[in-house]
Protein backbone atom coordinates (compact mmCIF):
# COMPACT_ATOMS: atom_id res chain seq x y z
CA UNK A 1 0.00 0.00 0.00
CA UNK A 2 1.37 3.39 -0.98
CA UNK A 3 2.07 5.82 1.84
CA UNK A 4 -0.26 8.78 2.16
CA UNK A 5 1.41 12.13 1.44
CA UNK A 6 2.64 13.99 4.51
CA UNK A 7 0.52 17.09 5.05
CA UNK A 8 1.54 20.28 6.86
CA UNK A 9 -0.29 18.91 9.89
CA UNK A 10 1.62 15.68 9.49
CA UNK A 11 4.95 17.50 9.41
CA UNK A 12 4.04 19.17 12.66
CA UNK A 13 3.09 15.89 14.29
CA UNK A 14 6.36 14.30 13.21
CA UNK A 15 8.38 17.23 14.52
CA UNK A 16 6.54 17.25 17.84
CA UNK A 17 7.12 13.54 18.26
CA UNK A 18 10.78 13.85 17.35
CA UNK A 19 11.26 16.69 19.83
CA UNK A 20 9.68 14.66 22.61
CA UNK A 21 11.99 11.78 21.78
CA UNK A 22 15.04 14.02 21.86
CA UNK A 23 14.02 15.52 25.19
CA UNK A 24 13.47 12.11 26.77
CA UNK A 25 16.72 10.74 25.38
CA UNK A 26 18.78 13.71 26.56
CA UNK A 27 17.02 14.18 29.86
CA UNK A 28 16.21 17.80 29.06
CA UNK A 29 13.39 19.33 31.12
CA UNK A 30 10.63 20.90 29.06
CA UNK A 31 11.41 24.56 28.48
CA UNK A 32 7.89 25.35 29.63
CA UNK A 33 9.04 24.65 33.18
CA UNK A 34 11.70 27.33 32.89
CA UNK A 35 9.12 30.04 33.67
CA UNK A 36 6.91 30.00 36.75
CA UNK A 37 3.18 30.72 36.61
CA UNK A 38 3.85 34.23 37.90
CA UNK A 39 6.48 34.86 35.22
CA UNK A 40 4.07 33.66 32.54
CA UNK A 41 1.87 36.67 33.14
CA UNK A 42 2.31 39.24 30.40
CA UNK A 43 4.69 41.95 31.62
CA UNK A 44 5.00 43.53 28.19
CA UNK A 45 8.54 42.26 27.68
CA UNK A 46 9.68 40.35 24.63
CA UNK A 47 10.97 37.00 25.83
CA UNK A 48 13.93 35.99 23.68
CA UNK A 49 15.49 32.54 23.58
CA UNK A 50 19.11 32.41 22.53
CA UNK A 51 22.05 30.07 22.65
CA UNK A 52 25.59 30.87 23.71
CA UNK A 53 26.79 34.40 22.85
CA UNK A 54 30.26 34.04 21.31
CA UNK A 55 30.69 37.75 20.61
CA UNK A 56 33.59 39.48 22.33
CA UNK A 57 32.37 41.10 25.53
CA UNK A 58 28.80 39.89 25.08
CA UNK A 59 28.13 42.51 22.40
CA UNK A 60 25.02 40.75 21.11
CA UNK A 61 23.36 40.83 24.53
CA UNK A 62 24.30 44.48 25.02
CA UNK A 63 22.65 45.59 21.78
CA UNK A 64 19.48 43.58 22.38
CA UNK A 65 19.07 44.69 25.97
CA UNK A 66 19.65 48.33 25.00
CA UNK A 67 16.33 48.13 23.16
CA UNK A 68 14.51 47.82 26.48
CA UNK A 69 11.47 45.71 27.41
CA UNK A 70 13.30 42.49 26.59
CA UNK A 71 14.10 39.40 28.62
CA UNK A 72 16.87 37.23 27.20
CA UNK A 73 16.96 33.60 28.26
CA UNK A 74 20.15 31.74 27.41
CA UNK A 75 19.66 28.02 27.04
CA UNK A 76 22.13 25.18 26.56
CA UNK A 77 25.46 25.86 24.88
CA UNK A 78 25.34 22.34 23.42
CA UNK A 79 23.76 22.45 19.96
CA UNK A 80 21.59 19.35 20.36
CA UNK A 81 20.27 20.41 23.76
CA UNK A 82 19.68 23.97 22.54
CA UNK A 83 17.70 22.72 19.58
CA UNK A 84 15.57 20.39 21.73
CA UNK A 85 14.78 23.05 24.32
CA UNK A 86 13.87 25.66 21.72
CA UNK A 87 11.67 23.21 19.87
CA UNK A 88 9.86 22.31 23.08
CA UNK A 89 9.48 25.95 24.10
CA UNK A 90 8.03 26.92 20.73
CA UNK A 91 5.35 24.25 21.26
CA UNK A 92 4.55 25.35 24.82
CA UNK A 93 0.91 26.14 25.54
CA UNK A 94 -1.03 27.82 26.96
CA UNK A 95 1.83 29.82 28.48
CA UNK A 96 4.02 30.97 25.59
CA UNK A 97 7.54 30.89 26.97
CA UNK A 98 9.23 32.79 24.15
CA UNK A 99 8.27 35.45 21.62
CA UNK A 100 11.47 35.56 19.63
CA UNK A 101 13.98 32.81 18.88
CA UNK A 102 17.59 33.28 17.81
CA UNK A 103 18.06 29.99 16.01
CA UNK A 104 20.62 28.33 13.79
CA UNK A 105 19.80 29.08 10.16
CA UNK A 106 20.00 25.36 9.32
CA UNK A 107 17.09 24.40 11.58
CA UNK A 108 14.79 27.23 10.47
CA UNK A 109 13.07 25.00 7.86
CA UNK A 110 12.48 22.37 10.54
CA UNK A 111 10.69 24.85 12.80
CA UNK A 112 8.76 26.36 9.89
CA UNK A 113 7.65 22.97 8.54
CA UNK A 114 6.33 22.07 11.99
CA UNK A 115 4.17 25.22 12.06
CA UNK A 116 6.08 26.72 14.99
CA UNK A 117 7.03 30.06 13.42
CA UNK A 118 5.01 33.14 12.52
CA UNK A 119 5.33 34.02 8.84
CA UNK A 120 7.14 37.31 8.27
CA UNK A 121 5.11 39.81 6.28
CA UNK A 122 6.96 40.69 3.02
CA UNK A 123 6.75 44.36 3.94
CA UNK A 124 8.71 43.65 7.13
CA UNK A 125 11.74 42.25 5.31
CA UNK A 126 14.37 45.00 5.02
CA UNK A 127 16.31 45.61 1.81
CA UNK A 128 20.02 45.18 1.29
CA UNK A 129 20.30 41.74 2.89
CA UNK A 130 22.91 39.24 1.74
CA UNK A 131 20.79 37.00 -0.52
CA UNK A 132 22.05 33.74 0.97
CA UNK A 133 21.37 34.97 4.50
CA UNK A 134 17.85 36.06 3.64
CA UNK A 135 17.16 32.76 1.85
CA UNK A 136 18.04 30.80 4.99
CA UNK A 137 14.89 32.16 6.64
CA UNK A 138 12.58 31.03 3.83
CA UNK A 139 10.67 27.77 3.54
CA UNK A 140 8.46 26.69 0.64
CA UNK A 141 8.31 30.20 -0.79
CA UNK A 142 7.48 32.00 2.44
CA UNK A 143 9.67 33.98 4.83
CA UNK A 144 9.66 32.68 8.41
CA UNK A 145 12.78 34.34 9.79
CA UNK A 146 15.14 37.25 9.20
CA UNK A 147 18.92 36.77 9.26
CA UNK A 148 20.77 38.17 12.24
CA UNK A 149 24.41 37.14 11.76
CA UNK A 150 26.22 35.38 8.96
CA UNK A 151 28.74 32.59 9.41
CA UNK A 152 31.14 31.24 6.83
CA UNK A 153 34.07 28.90 7.22
CA UNK A 154 37.37 30.80 6.95
CA UNK A 155 41.03 29.79 6.91
CA UNK A 156 43.28 31.18 9.64
CA UNK A 157 47.03 30.85 9.26
CA UNK A 158 50.10 32.00 11.09
CA UNK A 159 51.80 34.95 9.40
CA UNK A 160 54.82 32.89 8.39
CA UNK A 161 52.53 30.58 6.39
CA UNK A 162 51.55 31.57 2.86
CA UNK A 163 48.01 31.28 1.57
CA UNK A 164 47.31 27.93 -0.14
CA UNK A 165 45.83 27.95 -3.64
CA UNK A 166 43.57 24.94 -3.05
CA UNK A 167 43.15 21.98 -0.71
CA UNK A 168 45.81 19.92 -2.46
CA UNK A 169 48.22 22.82 -2.02
CA UNK A 170 47.32 23.01 1.67
CA UNK A 171 47.96 19.29 2.22
CA UNK A 172 51.32 19.59 0.43
CA UNK A 173 52.25 22.56 2.59
CA UNK A 174 51.43 20.57 5.70
CA UNK A 175 53.90 17.90 4.60
CA UNK A 176 56.61 20.55 4.23
CA UNK A 177 55.79 22.22 7.53
CA UNK A 178 58.26 21.23 10.21
CA UNK A 179 56.32 21.01 13.46
CA UNK A 180 56.40 18.99 16.63
CA UNK A 181 55.03 15.48 15.94
CA UNK A 182 52.70 15.94 18.92
CA UNK A 183 51.02 18.89 17.23
CA UNK A 184 48.45 19.02 14.46
CA UNK A 185 49.11 20.75 11.15
CA UNK A 186 45.52 21.63 10.30
CA UNK A 187 42.73 22.10 12.82
CA UNK A 188 39.00 21.95 12.20
CA UNK A 189 35.99 21.29 14.42
CA UNK A 190 34.99 17.70 13.65
CA UNK A 191 33.72 16.49 17.01
CA UNK A 192 30.25 14.93 17.26
CA UNK A 193 28.23 18.17 17.12
CA UNK A 194 26.76 20.44 14.44
CA UNK A 195 30.13 22.03 13.74
CA UNK A 196 31.40 18.59 12.76
CA UNK A 197 28.68 18.32 10.14
CA UNK A 198 29.67 21.70 8.70
CA UNK A 199 33.36 20.82 8.52
CA UNK A 200 32.74 17.46 6.90
CA UNK A 201 30.41 18.96 4.30
CA UNK A 202 33.18 21.41 3.37
CA UNK A 203 35.80 18.71 3.02
CA UNK A 204 33.56 16.50 0.89
CA UNK A 205 32.58 19.42 -1.34
CA UNK A 206 36.27 20.27 -1.76
CA UNK A 207 36.53 17.15 -3.93
CA UNK A 208 33.28 17.69 -5.80
CA UNK A 209 31.22 15.33 -3.66
CA UNK A 210 27.67 16.55 -3.10
CA UNK A 211 25.53 15.00 -0.38
CA UNK A 212 22.12 16.63 -0.95
CA UNK A 213 20.90 18.44 -4.06
CA UNK A 214 18.79 21.59 -4.22
CA UNK A 215 15.60 19.52 -4.19
CA UNK A 216 16.52 17.84 -0.91
CA UNK A 217 17.42 14.50 -2.55
CA UNK A 218 20.35 12.46 -1.25
CA UNK A 219 22.83 12.21 -4.15
CA UNK A 220 25.98 10.97 -2.43
CA UNK A 221 25.81 7.55 -4.12
CA UNK A 222 24.63 8.60 -7.57
CA UNK A 223 26.94 7.35 -10.36
CA UNK A 224 28.12 10.83 -11.33
CA UNK A 225 28.97 11.60 -7.70
CA UNK A 226 30.20 8.28 -6.32
CA UNK A 227 33.80 8.65 -7.51
CA UNK A 228 34.14 12.12 -6.00
CA UNK A 229 32.68 10.91 -2.71
CA UNK A 230 35.16 8.03 -2.54
CA UNK A 231 38.06 10.39 -3.30
CA UNK A 232 36.93 12.82 -0.60
CA UNK A 233 36.51 10.15 2.08
CA UNK A 234 39.79 8.52 1.11
CA UNK A 235 41.59 11.86 1.45
CA UNK A 236 40.14 12.41 4.92
CA UNK A 237 41.06 8.85 5.89
CA UNK A 238 44.61 9.30 4.61
CA UNK A 239 45.19 12.66 6.29
CA UNK A 240 43.94 11.16 9.54
CA UNK A 241 46.27 8.16 9.10
CA UNK A 242 49.29 10.43 8.85
CA UNK A 243 48.18 12.64 11.73
CA UNK A 244 47.67 15.86 9.79
CA UNK A 245 44.43 16.67 11.58
CA UNK A 246 44.03 14.03 14.27
CA UNK A 247 43.15 16.59 16.94
CA UNK A 248 40.22 17.85 14.88
CA UNK A 249 38.10 14.77 15.57
CA UNK A 250 37.68 15.68 19.25
CA UNK A 251 37.60 19.47 18.84
CA UNK A 252 34.79 21.98 19.02
CA UNK A 253 35.12 25.73 18.41
CA UNK A 254 36.74 26.72 21.69
CA UNK A 255 39.23 23.84 21.84
CA UNK A 256 40.48 24.35 18.29
CA UNK A 257 40.76 28.12 18.73
CA UNK A 258 42.79 27.70 21.91
CA UNK A 259 45.09 25.18 20.26
CA UNK A 260 45.74 27.57 17.37
CA UNK A 261 46.33 30.47 19.77
CA UNK A 262 48.87 28.34 21.65
CA UNK A 263 50.78 27.63 18.44
CA UNK A 264 49.78 23.97 18.18
CA UNK A 265 48.90 24.20 14.48
CA UNK A 266 49.81 26.59 11.64
CA UNK A 267 46.38 26.35 9.96
CA UNK A 268 42.87 26.58 11.42
CA UNK A 269 39.40 26.43 9.95
CA UNK A 270 37.03 28.59 12.00
CA UNK A 271 34.20 31.13 11.92
CA UNK A 272 34.57 34.94 11.57
CA UNK A 273 34.21 35.66 15.29
CA UNK A 274 37.45 33.76 15.95
CA UNK A 275 39.43 36.69 14.53
CA UNK A 276 38.18 39.08 17.20
CA UNK A 277 38.60 36.44 19.89
CA UNK A 278 42.27 36.09 18.95
CA UNK A 279 42.84 39.85 18.69
CA UNK A 280 41.14 40.57 22.01
CA UNK A 281 43.51 38.12 23.67
CA UNK A 282 46.49 39.99 22.26
CA UNK A 283 47.30 37.67 19.35
CA UNK A 284 47.80 39.65 16.10
CA UNK A 285 50.14 37.04 14.57
CA UNK A 286 47.75 35.59 11.99
CA UNK A 287 46.02 36.19 8.68
CA UNK A 288 42.51 35.22 7.69
CA UNK A 289 41.20 34.46 4.20
CA UNK A 290 38.63 32.34 2.42
CA UNK A 291 39.01 28.57 2.55
CA UNK A 292 40.87 26.94 -0.35
CA UNK A 293 37.60 25.35 -1.45
CA UNK A 294 33.83 25.55 -0.93
CA UNK A 295 32.83 27.03 2.42
CA UNK A 296 29.67 26.11 4.27
CA UNK A 297 27.38 29.02 5.05
CA UNK A 298 25.78 29.25 8.44
CA UNK A 299 24.57 31.87 10.85
CA UNK A 300 21.70 32.73 13.12
CA UNK A 301 18.16 33.83 12.33
CA UNK A 302 15.53 35.83 14.17
CA UNK A 303 12.14 34.13 14.22
CA UNK A 304 8.83 35.02 15.89
CA UNK A 305 7.11 32.03 17.47
CA UNK A 306 3.70 31.12 16.07
CA UNK A 307 2.11 31.45 19.51
CA UNK A 308 3.49 34.90 20.30
CA UNK A 309 1.04 37.77 20.67
CA UNK A 310 3.82 40.34 20.16
CA UNK A 311 4.55 40.04 16.44
CA UNK A 312 4.67 43.80 15.81
CA UNK A 313 7.00 44.46 18.74
CA UNK A 314 9.24 41.55 17.73
CA UNK A 315 9.51 42.83 14.15
CA UNK A 316 10.43 46.32 15.37
CA UNK A 317 13.28 44.83 17.42
CA UNK A 318 14.38 42.65 14.50
CA UNK A 319 14.54 45.61 12.13
CA UNK A 320 16.43 47.59 14.77
CA UNK A 321 19.05 44.83 14.98
CA UNK A 322 19.38 44.90 11.19
CA UNK A 323 20.19 48.60 10.85
CA UNK A 324 23.61 49.32 9.27
CA UNK A 325 24.80 50.89 12.52
CA UNK A 326 23.96 47.91 14.72
CA UNK A 327 25.21 45.39 12.18
CA UNK A 328 28.46 47.35 11.99
CA UNK A 329 28.84 47.42 15.77
CA UNK A 330 28.10 43.70 16.07
CA UNK A 331 30.86 43.08 13.55
CA UNK A 332 33.49 45.51 14.82
CA UNK A 333 32.91 44.88 18.52
CA UNK A 334 31.66 41.31 18.61
CA UNK A 335 32.92 39.56 15.50
CA UNK A 336 29.51 38.64 14.04
CA UNK A 337 29.64 38.86 10.23
CA UNK A 338 26.96 41.27 8.93
CA UNK A 339 23.93 40.20 6.93
CA UNK A 340 23.86 43.52 5.04
CA UNK A 341 25.86 43.66 1.79
CA UNK A 342 26.84 47.31 2.27
CA UNK A 343 28.59 46.50 5.56
CA UNK A 344 31.51 44.84 3.74
CA UNK A 345 32.67 47.77 1.63
CA UNK A 346 33.89 50.03 4.42
CA UNK A 347 34.23 49.05 8.04
CA UNK A 348 34.55 51.17 11.16
CA UNK A 349 36.25 50.35 14.42
CA UNK A 350 34.35 49.48 17.57
CA UNK A 351 33.00 52.68 19.20
CA UNK A 352 33.73 51.33 22.66
CA UNK A 353 36.81 49.25 21.83
CA UNK A 354 39.23 48.23 24.55
CA UNK A 355 36.65 47.41 27.20
CA UNK A 356 37.28 43.69 26.78
CA UNK A 357 40.87 43.12 25.71
CA UNK A 358 42.70 44.50 22.69
CA UNK A 359 40.35 46.14 20.15
CA UNK A 360 40.75 45.27 16.45
CA UNK A 361 42.19 47.90 14.13
CA UNK A 362 40.46 49.01 10.93
CA UNK A 363 42.95 47.05 8.71
CA UNK A 364 42.30 43.91 10.75
CA UNK A 365 38.53 44.34 10.45
CA UNK A 366 38.80 45.02 6.72
CA UNK A 367 40.87 41.86 6.21
CA UNK A 368 38.16 39.89 7.98
CA UNK A 369 35.38 41.60 6.01
CA UNK A 370 37.23 40.91 2.75
CA UNK A 371 37.60 37.23 3.65
CA UNK A 372 33.86 36.88 4.24
CA UNK A 373 32.98 38.90 1.13
CA UNK A 374 35.37 36.84 -1.04
CA UNK A 375 33.74 33.67 0.24
CA UNK A 376 30.27 34.99 -0.59
CA UNK A 377 31.43 35.85 -4.11
CA UNK A 378 33.25 32.57 -4.64
CA UNK A 379 32.84 28.98 -3.55
CA UNK A 380 30.15 28.65 -0.92
CA UNK A 381 27.15 26.48 -0.25
CA UNK A 382 24.42 26.37 2.35
CA UNK A 383 23.67 23.41 4.54
CA UNK A 384 20.93 21.15 3.17
CA UNK A 385 17.45 22.63 3.49
CA UNK A 386 15.50 19.79 5.05
CA UNK A 387 12.42 19.58 7.26
CA UNK A 388 14.33 17.06 9.41
CA UNK A 389 17.79 18.58 9.18
CA UNK A 390 18.78 17.80 12.78
CA UNK A 391 18.32 14.07 12.30
CA UNK A 392 20.12 14.20 8.95
CA UNK A 393 23.04 16.09 10.50
CA UNK A 394 23.46 13.60 13.32
CA UNK A 395 23.46 10.59 11.00
CA UNK A 396 25.70 12.24 8.40
CA UNK A 397 28.59 13.11 10.69
CA UNK A 398 28.47 9.83 12.62
CA UNK A 399 28.47 7.75 9.44
CA UNK A 400 31.24 9.73 7.75
CA UNK A 401 33.36 9.71 10.91
CA UNK A 402 32.96 5.95 11.25
CA UNK A 403 34.43 5.27 7.80
CA UNK A 404 37.10 7.96 7.95
CA UNK A 405 38.46 6.77 11.30
CA UNK A 406 38.36 3.07 10.38
CA UNK A 407 41.52 1.00 9.94
CA UNK A 408 40.76 0.30 6.29
CA UNK A 409 40.19 2.97 3.61
CA UNK A 410 36.60 3.80 2.66
CA UNK A 411 35.04 1.77 -0.16
CA UNK A 412 32.08 2.42 -2.43
CA UNK A 413 29.89 0.03 -0.44
CA UNK A 414 30.41 2.23 2.61
CA UNK A 415 29.32 5.29 0.66
CA UNK A 416 26.15 3.50 -0.42
CA UNK A 417 25.47 2.61 3.20
CA UNK A 418 25.86 6.24 4.25
CA UNK A 419 23.47 7.36 1.49
CA UNK A 420 20.89 4.76 2.48
CA UNK A 421 21.01 5.87 6.13
CA UNK A 422 20.71 9.52 5.12
CA UNK A 423 17.58 8.86 3.09
CA UNK A 424 15.95 7.40 6.17
CA UNK A 425 17.12 10.34 8.32
CA UNK A 426 15.89 12.92 5.80
CA UNK A 427 12.38 11.54 6.31
CA UNK A 428 12.64 12.16 10.04
CA UNK A 429 12.71 8.47 10.85
CA UNK A 430 14.75 7.22 13.77
CA UNK A 431 16.36 3.79 13.67
CA UNK A 432 18.56 2.01 16.14
CA UNK A 433 21.87 3.68 16.94
CA UNK A 434 24.64 3.81 16.04
CA UNK A 435 24.06 4.96 12.45
CA UNK A 436 25.76 2.86 9.75
CA UNK A 437 26.00 -0.15 12.07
Amino acid sequence: MAEAPVTARGWRAVAVGAAAGILLALGVPAALNRLSEEECKDDGKLKIATGDDVSVGGERRRIIESWGKTQMIEISKVADLKHAEMLAAAQAAPCQAYDLLIIDSAVTPEFAAAGLLHEIDPGDVPGGLVPEASASGAWEGRQYALPFALDVGLLYRRKEQSRPADWQDLWERTRATAIDPAKDVYLAQLDDFEGGTVGLLELLRAYGAEVVDDDGEIVLDRPENLGNARTALWRLWWENQRGTMSGSWSAKEEESLMAFAEGKAPYLRHWPYAALQLISRGDPDFHVSELPGPATLGGSNLAVTAGSTKYDAAVKLMRHLLTPQNQGVLFACGGYAPVLTAAYTKVSTCPHGGEDGTPPTRPQLQELADAVRDTLKGHRAARPKLAHYSRFSDVFRRCVTKYVLADDPPAEDGIRTIARELRVAALGKIEADPPCG
